[in-house]
């Protein structure tokens, strides 16, 4: 027994194949509104970042994806800056795109490199949308305009949240956290955004979750007198690994359950979905081979839950290996994969 997906769409054949770019995080209109629609469309945004060696290769993109007919998908890429100079200059935003929350009109971005954005969550306004109007690959206020390295969108920042006290680190679960994916709970009162941190699927640190209630101000999240942002609950959990979290409880205000995924890190392995809350953990997906509950995703990222329909959203990350051969059994085919499982399927499989 098994969550069974409800859907799955591949991405096109260049983005499909490229190990240029890895596919990290999604949300969706489905998280901005209890309605899972903005304006009059169905969207899902999906964060991937630039696999580089320095860090000017680490730049993010997001891709914006018309999900109004599930049976044709289509979406275009934009640009994700920071304003430079008072805002008459940008570069691009440095981000693995490990995790992105859309609520209401703000898009809520993590970035965790070793470079100028480490440890910090960028706040962006969905209605402030550029278009480029130089096609180069420059980033940033050229001659005759401006250019977003080819892309023809940008989407500039409105403000950011960084953490007290200095850089965070992922040496162990006692230093100050490297914020690994985030997602929106909509079942909790207040509406709130859930945090983990990551850690090496090889290593033994287990990850922490962090909730962070969101205010009256819409789109971002609560602050106390002094302009910062604490945490309302954090738990420490006996998981290595966790690519995404998800925080959902049966009733509002409610205890909740938190859905965590286990990457498990080498070439064709699947994961593992746990359902975790105060009094334990169990694993969500039973398929009865050599690794019972290795039934997730391969290399699976951070998950959405779309409120309306009741789905959990997410993506894995596996395309081709560093000798250009497929991941996964089947070589022939890409595993790279966006994907919706209904959070009921996900619960009746739980062991």
């Amino acid at each position: 027994m098994k969550p069974t997906a409800e859907s799955a769409y591949c991405w096109d054949t260049g983005d499909a194949v490229t190990q240029d770019w890895l596919p990290q995080s999604v949300t969706s209109s489905g998280d901005a509104d209890k309605d899972g629609v903005w304006g009059t469309n169905k969207v899902i945004l999906s964060g991937w970042g630039q696999n580089g060696t320095t860090t000017t290769d680490h730049m993010g993109r997001i891709a914006f994806i018309d999900a109004n007919d599930p049976n044709n998908l289509k979406y275009r890429w934009v640009l994700p800056v920071i304003p430079l100079n008072g805002g008459t200059d940008y570069r691009a935003l440095k981000s693995h795109m490990g995790g992105m929350v859309w609520y209401q009109d703000k898009l809520i971005v993590t970035s965790w490199e070793k470079d100028s954005d480490n440890n910090v969550m960028y706040i962006f306004d969905m209605k402030r949308i550029l278009q480029a109007t130089v096609n180069s690959s420059a980033v940033g206020k050229v001659s005759g305009g401006w250019s977003a390295d080819g892309y023809q969108y940008v989407m500039p920042a409105a403000g950011s949240y960084s953490l007290a006290g200095g850089a965070c680190s992922s040496t162990n679960d006692d230093s100050r956290p490297c914020c690994g994916s985030i997602s929106l709970d909509r079942s909790s009162v207040p509406d709130s955004l859930v945090a983990t941190e990551w850690f090496s699927s090889g290593g033994t640190e287990p990850a922490r979750i962090w909730r962070y209630d969101f205010s009256s101000e819409p789109g971002y999240l609560a602050t106390d007198s002094s302009s910062h942002v604490n945490a309302s609950a954090a738990y420490e959990t006996n998981a290595v690994g966790l690519q995404g979290v998800l925080s959902h409880s049966a009733t509002s205000g409610g205890t909740p359950n938190f859905y965590v995924d286990d990457a498990r890190g080498g070439v064709g392995q699947h994961g593992i979905l746990w359902r975790q809350n105060t009094s334990g953990a169990t694993a969500a997906a039973n398929c009865g081979q050599d690794i019972t509950y290795a039934c997730w995703g391969q290399h699976t990222e951070s998950m959405s839950y779309w409120w309306s329909t009741g789905r959990v959203w997410t993506l894995t990350e596996w395309a081709a290996d560093s000798t250009g051969h497929w991941t996964g059994t089947d070589h022939a085919i890409p595993q790279r994969v966006l994907f919706s499982v209904p959070l009921a399927s996900i619960d009746s499989s739980l062991s």
